[in-house]
């Protein structure tokens, strides 16, 4: 079912009011009314909430579809500009556990990185899920 954006830590208070509004409370949700760009211009239009912001979170939305894979480490991907599990797909976990470590003393988003082995089966999930995000 996903996860509820209340527990979204950076998900602003009232924008969370707002997708609940329009019937949006768990990330599976807002992936599914909003995964395509002109679904995002709709509903931030219809919400008020700033195209941006739901670019970030539908790209959060979309790397939590897969296991293991909770906000903090869709936020470190996201500033690696990997903002979807497609971006995810063409990645070398080698290299990536490398950069998430790097970027991650930087931003301090993060309080424990994965394994490599973690970071190669989340590689291997991004390849098998169906089409994602537009981001």
């Amino acid at each position: 079912m996903g996860t509820k954006l209340v527990n979204l830590e950076t998900l602003d208070p009232a924008d969370l009011q707002k997708l609940e509004t329009a019937g949006i409370s768990h990330t599976d949700e807002l992936f599914a009314r909003a995964a395509g760009k002109a679904e995002r211009v709709v509903l931030a239009g219809r919400t008020g909430i700033a195209l941006p912001v739901l670019d970030q979170f539908v790209g959060v939305a979309d790397l939590m579809r897969i296991a293991g894979i909770g906000e903090p480490h869709a936020l470190l991907l996201a500033a690696l500009e990997i903002p979807t599990a497609a971006a995810l797909s063409a990645c070398e976990a080698a290299v990536l556990i490398k950069q998430m470590r790097r970027k991650n003393v930087e931003i301090l988003v993060v309080r424990g990185m994965p394994p490599e082995s973690t970071v190669a089966r989340w590689v291997e999930d991004a390849r098998k899920l169906p089409p994602g995000a537009e981001i």
